[in-house]
């Protein structure tokens, strides 16, 4: 085997550089601040998805809880259509932050089959600005993302939301029931859940479990019954 020789001066460059990038701390995720607050907790959810009875999809939610009171749920969402003489996909990926209650940061891409929408919200003192497809808008500052991937505050029940669809930018709205507690099976266990409706702009029952994070939806849009499954927990 023939030993390569490399010239003095290029090794020299490269040992300091590599020390520049230690020193400064260059070597940190891109999504990540060196000064970000400490993470208390974080686990991933994995979901499929049935149209109408049939398996078409998955759901992924990557939630975070920091020691300052943020949460962040990163979700990806993918669903297929094979009929005989036409195809139908949709993905889905986004990110939210919230902190007491309150939708901080949004950003989400989707894209229905070739139609891609890019939504983006920022909390304001007032209200909540978006931003679709370089269009501005504003809606209300306690508004509800329809990912609903954390269990509504007791004081919602029994009130209209303001609701918003990510994927679209869409403003909506529903009356928030509480049904009450059901058993929900997940991974050979049978887990607690409490139930809730939202009826109005949307159809959809909710499931959460005790901690109080998403387990179940069921939903009608456009005639069509979509069905979200939690399968597994990964923490």
């Amino acid at each position: 085997m023939r030993l390569i020789r490399c010239p003095i001066h290029i090794l020299t460059c490269l040992l300091l550089w590599l020390l520049a990038c230690i020193s400064q701390g260059s070597w940190v995720w891109a999504d990540e601040p060196r000064d970000a607050p400490a993470v208390v907790e974080k686990h991933s959810r994995a979901f499929k998805i049935s149209i109408d009875g049939t398996e078409r999809g998955t759901l992924t939610m990557q939630l975070t809880k920091r020691d300052d009171g943020t949460e962040t749920m990163r979700g990806q969402a993918e669903l297929s259509f094979n009929f005989i003489v036409y195809k139908y996909r949709y993905s889905s990926s986004g990110t939210e932050v919230w902190k007491s209650g309150r939708l901080l940061r949004l950003a989400n891409e989707a894209d229905y089959n070739g139609d891609k929408y890019v939504v983006q919200a920022s909390a304001q003192q007032q209200d909540l600005a978006i931003e679709v497809n370089g269009e501005s808008q504003r809606t209300a500052a306690d508004v509800w993302v329809t990912s609903y991937w954390r269990e509504p505050e007791p004081h919602k029940v029994g009130q209209k939301l303001s609701l918003f669809d990510a994927d679209k930018g869409r403003k909506l709205s529903g009356t928030l029931q509480r049904i009450g507690k059901e058993k929900l099976d997940l991974e050979k266990k049978t887990v607690n859940a409490t139930r809730y409706q939202i009826r109005g702009d949307v159809e959809v029952d909710l499931w959460y479990d005790e901690d109080q994070r998403l387990m179940r939806q069921h939903s009608v849009e456009s005639g069509h019954r979509a069905l979200f499954e939690l399968t597994q927990i990964i923490r």
